[in-house]
């Protein structure tokens, strides 16, 4: 299984994930954020899910993603929804973050949740993004719960400098149509297979990442 070192974790981020999933708790249900808002451990689960890239032990080769997190850069989460990766990478790094989430109702969760977390960085965007709408000054784009993975990197690519970073997570049986990612624009692909405990299992899951080329 994966390692993972926490070290490059912002040392205030236990207190804003705290803030967080109580507010997960107290609005998740009425706003349909998650599917078991309520539960702690279904939290922690998406929490540490989220961290993965950050908190990786052994970056994989040829990747630097812990850089791309430093004060200064610049992320772009596509379809943030209730926060999953975006609020939880804002709270452990100090790069400014551009969440973009389509729904009204989420995107006004996201916005009241940054600031309740005391997160600085963040700026949500509520709408729809297309590659038209970008102008290629990200240095990393993320997503965890996009729709067909093509959209992702037609965004990606428009959305990304020369050489930055596109991470998308997935589970290992979704098929990733990486040729639609080399004609977006994307490659040098790499795949980095983990799991995570949740309950009494194991999961199974994937990162993949790809370079602006």
């Amino acid at each position: 299984m994966t390692r993972l070192d926490v070290s490059a974790i912002a040392p205030n981020f236990l207190d804003r994930t705290e803030k967080f999933a109580e507010m997960l708790a107290r609005w998740g249900a009425k706003m349909n954020l998650t599917a078991h808002p309520e539960d702690p451990e279904e939290t922690a689960f998406h929490i540490i899910d989220c961290l993965t890239p950050l908190v990786l032990e052994s970056e994989p080769a040829g990747y630097h993603l812990r850089a791309g997190f430093a004060r200064g850069k610049r992320v772009l989460d596509v379809g943030s929804g209730a926060g999953f990766p975006g609020l939880v990478f804002a709270s452990a790094s100090e790069a400014g973050f551009t969440l973009c989430e389509a729904r009204r109702k989420r995107a006004s969760f996201l916005k009241i949740a940054s600031a309740e977390m005391g997160l600085t960085n963040v700026t949500v965007e509520p709408r729809h993004l297309s590659p038209a709408d970008l102008d290629g000054d990200f240095d990393l784009v993320t997503s965890r719960a996009l729709g067909p993975p093509a959209e992702f990197y037609g965004i990606a690519a428009a959305a990304l400098r020369n050489g930055g970073i596109a991470i998308l997570y997935a589970n290992p049986a979704q098929r990733l149509d990486v040729e639609d990612a080399h004609s977006a624009g994307l490659g040098a692909e790499v795949r980095v297979p983990y799991g995570l405990r949740r309950g009494k299992t194991v999961v199974k899951r994937v990162l993949m990442l790809w370079r602006k080329m």
